[in-house]
């Protein structure tokens, strides 16, 4: 005997498949409208979600923008490749995978619309500003933190040393990709250059006199 479709609700959306979708939806708002055009009714309406669903997963326009760029733009865990041999090998590895991941369209035109609105936006940058606060996990710090204690460097400004490889290597490769007049890096790019990056980054570490 052939079953009758069942009559009611449809079923409940998971909570997550609704986190994303407005998360989606706001990343879509910001970049449009900017965080002061930007609010919770467009954010429903761009997401097919209720104001009132809006405000039990996110409970302030504020909030849900800081964990929209922390989580597209902060929460970014680059890998070193497993059959890395070598320091060098491993630094490379770990530089190029987090330029591949920051480099993706979607987290380059969010970065975008964060730049042409923080000029203008005392909150988002109060936002920016929070999150470097806050000490999200890096781990590029936490390779050169590593490589430190055991080569046996003392002394060591692990986060200076990490602010300017990233800018040696992942930052320039971002200036290019946001820059109009310049096409984004190339893969091949992206390697040669991280490549020889590193080994004058690490030559130059080897200068430092060692503790003991």
């Amino acid at each position: 005997m052939e079953e009758k479709p069942r009559c009611g609700r449809p079923p409940e959306m998971e909570e997550c498949v609704r986190r994303e979708r407005i998360l989606e939806a706001a990343c879509k708002v910001l970049q449009k409208h900017g965080y002061h055009g930007a609010s919770m009714d467009k954010v429903a309406e761009c997401s097919g979600m209720s104001k009132r669903t809006l405000y039990k997963m996110f409970p302030s326009k504020l909030e849900l923008f800081q964990i929209l760029i922390r989580e597209r733009l902060f929460d970014v865990k680059p890998q070193v490749a497993p059959d890395a041999m070598t320091a060098e090998e491993e630094l490379s590895t770990l530089l190029i995978d987090l330029a591949c991941t920051i480099l993706r369209p979607d987290r380059i035109s969010l970065i975008r619309a964060i730049i042409a609105e923080s000029s203008e936006s005392g909150y988002v940058r109060e936002i920016m500003a929070a999150l470097e606060a806050g000490g999200e996990d890096n781990a590029l710090e936490a390779w050169l933190q590593a490589y430190c204690r055991q080569q046996g460097y003392s002394n060591t400004n692990v986060r200076l040393w990490g602010k300017m490889l990233f800018g040696m290597t992942v930052g320039d490769f971002l200036l290019q990709a946001l820059g109009c007049a310049t096409q984004a890096p190339t893969c091949e790019t992206i390697r040669h250059h991280t490549g020889v990056a590193v080994q004058i980054f690490l030559a130059g570490v080897q200068g430092i006199k060692p503790k003991g």
